[in-house]
């Protein structure tokens, strides 16, 4: 099996989320990315933090992150004759043999990703010589393999390998950006300069950024490399620690709908049967009593009782994503109807846990309401309570745990802006950030209690997001708490 990738599958349009967000191979299938931005993403000074802050956790983590500027095509002397020979093989249909590509799944696969960009070269130069295609490859044998080493660390694609390039890109570099998403590899190309026009093709997701004419690229990276990580708070610290995640609306097929419910048929999966309990994950710090409220640290920790689910088709394979809340012992999940009613089956992430867990079970769903339960035999996590006590005021602070943008269990914190009712379902309308994979996280009050699930936002709005009510989920859970 040779590795397979879905391009895009999600609409990042933030330069931290790209920098963030760390897919998973499964079933010999990644999730990648191929992003071009026409303009810098943001202001230089805020650029340059979020690239030092990725760059920093990079090296932290060991992982493969690159940024360059530049990159080298013209062989050294000594090795113009090994590249010489690659690029005979590569033409040839012969194996290559790349020094830091060791992962199984990517037998074979350089080979055909290089192909593809010499079919490329060879359609913009329909009169090409031999000599010239073979020169291309050269280039592109020469910059890859002064990627590798910094992209694949261990040579796994576990290293979560992603690369930027900052700057106006010459044909090679544009060619070899196409070929580093069939490595898995997240690939983002930034044009600081304005009226930049696209280079990737239609496989690339174009964003606009600022136009920056006069910005020296070099000395951006430079201060970015440069900068110093941030620095730990002591533990003593009283300052929340909450994760923020900026405002993103949530597309308006992630909204609601009051339809007639469909059908959504679970055919037994013999050969997905549910794994068995995972390793149990670090205890979690329990809600204190309501005359005292727990730090923001406490509540983090909650987020080992939130899983990300990703929602598998009738051939295995992810189709969307979405979150779910811990809400009973026996691994009763509560989630979104329109998450759960997308597929088959279910591939379960818990927090602190490397296997991913797969169920069939589809226990209960209430289309109108936009709620679904989903059981995952085994689950060791504990259960978040369901709020039972008197009404929710407007103004109190919230706290929002979920998986905006596939990056695992954000935590970001806000108020109750509002109460409303979609059909005859009551919703909280509130101002804690949360984007598209947000869908059936968490909004918990200040003592860890589960208030509601999270479920829509506002189009256009900034931070106007909301949550089907603890008042339409305790009927709807009755008979399972």
């Amino acid at each position: 099996m040779s590795l397979s990738i879905r391009q895009n599958p999600m609409h990042l349009s933030l330069f931290s989320a790209f920098c963030g967000i760390r897919s998973r191979v499964h079933a010999g299938q990644k999730d990648v990315y191929l992003l071009e931005w026409l303009g810098l993403p943001d202001s230089p000074d805020v650029f340059a933090r979020q690239l030092g802050a990725a760059i920093a956790q990079a090296r932290a983590h060991k992982t493969g992150f690159v940024c360059v500027t530049t990159l080298q095509t013209r062989p050294a002397p000594g090795d113009t004759a090994h590249l010489s020979a690659l690029a005979d093989a590569l033409l040839s249909g012969g194996r290559l043999s790349l020094s830091g590509l060791d992962d199984p799944l990517l037998e074979g696969v350089p080979e055909r990703a290089l192909g593809y960009a010499l079919d490329a070269y060879r359609a913009a130069h329909p009169s090409a010589s031999d000599s010239m295609v073979k020169n291309c490859a050269v280039r592109l044998l020469c910059a890859l393999t002064g990627l590798l080493p910094a992209l694949f660390p261990t040579g796994m694609l576990t290293d979560q390998p992603k690369c930027v390039y900052l700057g106006v890109p010459d044909q090679t570099a544009c060619l070899l950006l196409r070929v580093l998403p069939h490595l898995g590899c997240d690939t983002a190309l930034i044009q600081p300069q304005g009226g930049a026009l696209p280079l990737l093709g239609t496989d690339a997701l174009v964003l606009h950024g600022l136009a920056q004419d006069d910005l020296d690229v070099n000395a951006l990276l430079r201060t970015a490399q440069s900068a110093k990580p941030a620095e730990k708070p002591q533990k003593q610290s009283p300052r929340p620690a909450v994760s923020r995640t900026p405002a993103q609306s949530i597309p308006s097929q992630m909204q609601p709908q009051p339809a007639a419910r469909p059908a959504v048929s679970i055919p037994p999966r013999p050969s997905r049967a549910v794994s068995s309990a995972p390793v149990t994950p670090p205890r979690q710090a329990q809600p204190s009593a309501p005359d005292s409220p727990p730090d923001y640290e406490a509540l983090a920790a909650l987020a080992s009782s939130v899983v990300m689910i990703d929602v598998l088709d009738a051939f295995g394979q992810p189709c969307s994503s979405g979150s779910g809340v811990l809400i009973a012992q026996g691994g009763i999940i509560l989630t979104n109807f329109h998450v759960a009613s997308r597929g088959v089956s279910y591939a379960i992430h818990l927090e602190n846990c490397d296997t991913v867990f797969y169920t069939s079970e589809l226990l209960k769903y209430h289309a109108d309401d936009d709620l679904a339960l989903i059981r995952l035999s085994g689950c060791p996590a504990r259960p978040i309570p369901l709020y039972t006590g008197p009404n929710i005021k407007r103004g109190q602070p919230v706290v929002a745990i979920g998986s905006p943008l596939g990056l695992f269990n954000s935590v970001s914190d806000g108020i109750i802006a509002g109460f409303r009712r979609l059909g005859d379902t009551d919703m909280i309308q509130f101002t804690a950030p949360t984007s598209p994979g947000s869908s059936g996280g968490a909004l918990l009050d200040r003592f860890g209690r589960l208030i509601g699930i999270v479920t829509a936002g506002f189009e256009g709005g900034q931070n106007l997001n909301l949550a089907v009510s603890y008042t339409a989920i305790k009927p709807f859970v009755r008979g399972f708490l």
